[in-house]
């Protein structure tokens, strides 16, 4: 097997934050990981009777199992081994990046690593059960409220503000990425406001928060691939105050045109998306 350059940098991180990365100057050098671009589809047909080919029924994208394999350059062979051991641990979930695009992932075994004393080779293999590539940095966008303006440097000689109010009837969020993705969004209310929801101006979907906010009551409404959180700064844990009816869960590729409302109090809310884009798959 041939071993050369790649264009991204990849590192895995496990959920205690030991980390490993995947270059020469750190002593390991891969090949280009297997898994990384393409996923997998399961299709299920049917085929009636005398017909021509067959009718897809169903369409579901697969976990994105991941191998790599490399060898163990410089001074710290020894060293290097007993790493790759104690990071990359089945018991412990972590994110295998590439720049800055992650997977979370599960290893599926403890890597394989040869006797030799000096480039010895090495594989380990992981398996993401959500299988798009996430972008490790979010998006913010304040659909109503306070936005911050002050920065530094700060230039004394020139006017300054530390924020500006925003009241938009609409704004767009555009997705970039290249797939629907979950979101978070936060409610804050400066004064009393009453069931606060965000609607789709597009699909009609919304989110509605069936629940009173006081005065400087915040309410996150966080929606992951695996289930929705509702936490308020005053009354901790409170799903229940998701409307059953509510429909509004991803925010589709490219633009989304979301409108703040509320039955009463909109003029008091603050209104802040947060979201982090996805792709399919990565090339070196």
């Amino acid at each position: 097997m041939s071993y050369s350059n790649l264009s991204k940098t990849f590192k895995y991180v496990n959920q205690n934050g030991n980390t490993l990365v995947f270059d020469h100057d750190h002593g390991y050098l891969i090949n280009k990981p297997r898994g990384i671009d393409s996923v997998s589809v399961s299709i299920e047909q049917a085929q009636g009777i005398n017909q021509t080919g067959g009718t897809v029924q169903s369409c579901n994208v697969q976990p994105r199992p991941v191998s790599i394999s490399g060898i163990l350059m410089g001074d710290f062979q020894a060293e290097n081994k007993d790493k790759l051991i104690s990071v990359i641990r089945p018991d412990i979930p972590g994110r295998l990046y590439a720049n800055d695009l992650y997977l979370d992932v599960r290893p599926t075994a403890t890597p394989a690593v040869s006797a030799a004393s000096t480039f010895a080779n090495f594989q380990f293999s992981v398996l993401a059960p959500y299988p798009y590539w996430k972008k490790d940095d979010s998006v913010s966008e304040t659909l109503s409220g306070v936005t911050p303006r002050f920065k530094f440097p700060w230039n004394v000689s020139k006017p300054y503000r530390f924020g500006e109010v925003v009241r938009k009837q609409f704004i767009n969020i555009n997705n970039r990425g290249q797939v629907p993705v979950p979101f978070s969004v936060t409610f804050t209310a400066l004064d009393g406001v009453t069931n606060p929801k965000i609607t789709d101006a597009k699909s009609g979907k919304f989110l509605l928060i069936k629940k009173t906010l006081a005065a400087g009551e915040r309410l996150e409404v966080r929606i992951t691939h695996e289930r929705t959180y509702v936490e308020s700064s005053v009354d901790g844990e409170c799903r229940g105050a998701l409307a059953l009816t509510s429909n509004l869960f991803r925010l589709d590729v490219g633009d989304n045109v979301l409108k703040p409302e509320a039955e009463s109090g909109l003029n008091s809310l603050k209104v802040a998306i947060d979201f982090s884009t996805e792709i399919v798959g990565v090339t070196v």
